[in-house]
């Protein structure tokens, strides 16, 4: 029964994502969205990759994941490139979780409000303090350059080992905020309030690492909404 419950969850997931792709080639419309991926059935066609051989499902007894095979080097202007991306789905505001393990290295990587290689937001997620390795663990913006800092630098560690780690990433278009937690933390690891993008698409992945990703979920009021680089504060307009 379990099994079976996983695997229409799964299923579930697929099928919402490829009607909301219809809405968003055509004629964006804004709606809610919930989607839960465990992998267990198994497939890949709701993720997007640079390199699809660089990728695959892998289990653990019942535990599903997905398993980053090789890293691939950053491009120029210096910021990541292998992350596997939500396909077809353009979010604003959000909630994104997921199950996170460093499998080689020291750290992952979560990417958000996705417009193309040279827009987006990540959080990276090491075992070194940014105050130790000034481009680890914290909050990550590319515009059109070198990835730079937002958030961070203060933090502990978020990955200080190879277990699994649930991180959060709470994105607010309106007030600008962007917060991420890690396990059960009441007060967000890291935390900012930036109004450089207010839609894109979702990923995980890693700067130059590997690791392994499960229990993904996504929530949305405004699935659907249209990319665009820059935006006003909203005491701005």
């Amino acid at each position: 029964m379990r099994s079976t419950y996983k695997f229409l969850l799964a299923l579930f997931c697929t099928a919402l994502l490829a009607v909301l792709v219809s809405h968003v080639e055509a004629n964006p419309v804004i709606r809610s969205l919930k989607c839960h991926e465990d992998f267990s059935s198994g497939k890949l066609d709701a993720w997007q990759f640079p390199y699809p051989e660089d990728w695959a499902i892998k289990s653990e007894g019942p535990l599903h994941f997905l398993h980053m095979l090789r890293m691939r080097e950053p491009l120029v202007p210096r910021r990541p490139v292998q992350f596997a991306l939500l396909k077809g789905v353009n979010v604003g505001s959000f909630t994104l979780q997921a199950r996170v393990r460093r499998t080689e290295g020291s750290s992952l990587l979560m990417v958000f409000n996705y417009i193309d290689t040279l827009h987006f937001y990540y959080t990276h997620l090491s075992k070194d303090p940014g105050a130790k390795v000034d481009v680890h663990n914290g909050i990550f913006l590319v515009d059109g350059a070198p990835r730079r800092r937002i958030a961070g630098i203060e933090a502990t560690p978020a990955l200080p080992d190879m277990n699994w780690h649930k991180v959060r990433v709470e994105r607010q278009v309106s007030s600008g905020s962007i917060r991420v937690f890690v396990d059960d933390e009441v007060q967000p690891h890291f935390s900012v309030v930036d109004h450089t993008f207010s839609c894109g698409k979702v990923g995980l992945g890693s700067f130059d690492e590997m690791g392994d990703f499960t229990d993904v979920r996504l929530t949305s009021d405004d699935a659907g909404c249209k990319p665009g680089a820059v935006v006003q504060p909203a005491s701005a307009q």
